[in-house]
């Protein structure tokens, strides 16, 4: 089943649960038209997924297809709502294929979800650069939605700038309550990055109270030609100083 939340103006909230039936995208198309006709509006998407979402028939996958087909055409945005890793490559494929903009938010960042799909226009995110460090620091957060565009606008300048002074340079990357995820493209252009600068950097601290990001970076720890530490975000302050020994 597809619970359904029309309590929002901008936005509908849906919540599959379980097997999809054909029916289930039939009620949705219609719930949806009559939102649309009742209001003269179209609203935006937020789909909360606790896991992969499955069909029970193939009949229920081209119901889905269509249902897609007809109404990427006229809705703008589209949120999806999950931790399932593989969500994080979804927006960035289905962009390819449909008008929508489609954006992935991990569990945690409903709300921002949702204020993403009330805001009229598509701001995803930005680095922000941190003052007060050595000419040699490289010094970022990462607020809301990381896209290629962040890397290429902000970064990707910032460190080949300090290059054109320094031969190896410190890297400080701050993901605290204020980030909210990468896009697909940005993990691409984040690979590429870290393919082309691995040898430019002496030291990296990373500083996030996410657990999982935290061990998985850890697991690098013993094969990265550079020194590289995770702290706390209570920890900011130390980490600041450890990067700039």
């Amino acid at each position: 089943m597809i619970d359904i939340d029309l309590s929002h103006e901008e936005y509908v909230v849906l919540r599959p649960q379980g097997a999809l039936a054909k029916a289930d995208f039939d009620r949705l198309a219609e719930t949806i038209d009559r939102r649309i006709n009742e209001t003269d509006r179209v609203p935006n998407l937020v789909i909360c997924l606790d896991g992969l979402p499955h069909w029970d028939s193939l009949g229920a996958l081209t119901r889905h297809f269509h249902f897609v087909k007809e109404h990427q055409k006229i809705v703008k945005k589209v949120a999806v709502v999950g931790d399932a890793a593989l969500l994080a490559l979804a927006p960035e494929i289905a962009n390819h294929f449909v008008a929508a903009t489609i954006r992935r938010f991990p569990s945690r960042k409903l709300e921002d979800a949702k204020a993403w799909a009330r805001a009229s226009e598509d701001d995803p995110g930005r680095f922000e650069v941190i003052e007060g460090l050595p000419r040699d620091v490289v010094a970022v957060r990462a607020v809301g939605i990381i896209t290629a565009q962040d890397y290429r606008d902000t970064l990707i300048p910032l460190v080949e700038s300090k290059l054109e002074e320094h031969d190896r340079l410190k890297l400080l990357f701050v993901m605290g309550d204020d980030y909210t995820t990468f896009s697909g493209d940005a993990a691409w252009e984040d690979t590429k990055f870290d393919l082309k600068h691995l040898r430019d950097f002496s030291r990296i601290a990373l500083v996030t109270d996410m657990t999982w990001l935290a061990r998985t970076a850890k697991l690098f720890i013993p094969i990265v030609p550079y020194k590289f530490k995770v702290f706390p975000m209570a920890e900011l302050d130390e980490a600041k100083g450890w990067i700039k020994r």
